[in-house]
């Protein structure tokens, strides 16, 4: 066979691929039939779900909880006062002292003024950390105080309170 006659035969049987190739690909998409057990037609629906939102017994339920920082504070100076708020739903309380300075940090956390209702207090030696949650919930609507103190020496150190729907939460 001439190089002329291999490259006739070579195009040719590149052309006859090139329409086979389409023509079995149309049959093929248009012979699909639904799926089919023992004769009979499979459907399925996305509505056919199980809730998956209400928690049945046994089930591992993840219940994410509500806290808020409502102070967070590097510690200075010889004396401070922060205030904050107990929103709605909220109650609970979590103040944290950690006193790096050379003097005992007293504290108290009072309602409605500096010298209002007294809610916690306590001393907080040099080198140590204070970590309170409130026994039980105080009432929201309410602007709280906490007021620390170290008499004439420089505090160091570092505070913050959390309020939370629960004690378990903080």
């Amino acid at each position: 066979m001439s190089m002329k006659n291999l490259k006739k035969a070579t195009a040719v049987s590149v052309l006859s691929l090139a329409l086979a190739i389409p023509l079995s690909a149309s049959a093929a998409a248009t012979d699909v039939a639904p799926a089919t057990t023992d004769s009979t037609s499979v459907s399925q629906s996305a509505n056919t779900s199980t809730d998956v939102n209400t928690p049945k017994a046994g089930d591992h339920v993840i219940t994410p909880y509500a806290t808020k920082s409502v102070v967070d504070r590097t510690l200075r100076n010889t004396e401070l006062t922060e205030n904050f708020d107990i929103p709605a739903g909220y109650g609970y309380v979590k103040v944290w002292i950690r006193n790096d300075g050379k003097q005992p940090i007293k504290f108290s956390v009072n309602r409605g003024s500096e010298t209002g209702s007294q809610m916690m207090s306590g001393t907080v030696e040099p080198g140590r950390t204070y970590s309170e949650i409130s026994s039980s919930a105080w009432p929201g609507a309410n602007k709280y105080y906490v007021s620390l103190s170290s008499g004439k020496a420089y505090m160091e150190g570092e505070m913050s309170v959390r309020i939370g729907t629960s004690r378990g939460e903080l």
